[in-house]
């Protein structure tokens, strides 16, 4: 925010308390961008989820938390609970 002189670079507003705000990747790390501080500015959510959906970068995989998971196994079967006698 201090190299950024407070401001969104996305639509050059002033950050306020409150504001929801996301880093993103300036060049996007599916566009060959690093993961490196100088390839990170501030963002609010709303200008990021805009750059993100112009920039391209939804076409390639791009994990936010670094973290991937397995998929889950579907449960194939599950618990009946029984009605009490007096329909509580």
């Amino acid at each position: 925010m201090k190299r950024q002189k407070g401001k969104c670079p996305e639509c050059g507003h002033y950050f306020r308390d409150g504001d929801v705000m996301e880093v993103d990747h300036i060049l996007p790390i599916s566009k060959g961008g690093k993961d490196e501080y100088k390839n990170l500015q501030l963002l609010h959510r709303h200008c990021h989820d805009r750059k993100t959906a112009s920039d391209g970068s939804l076409t390639g995989f791009h994990d936010k938390n670094h973290i991937t998971e397995e998929p889950y196994e579907v449960k194939l079967s599950s618990t009946v609970l029984k009605t009490s006698r007096s329909g509580d």
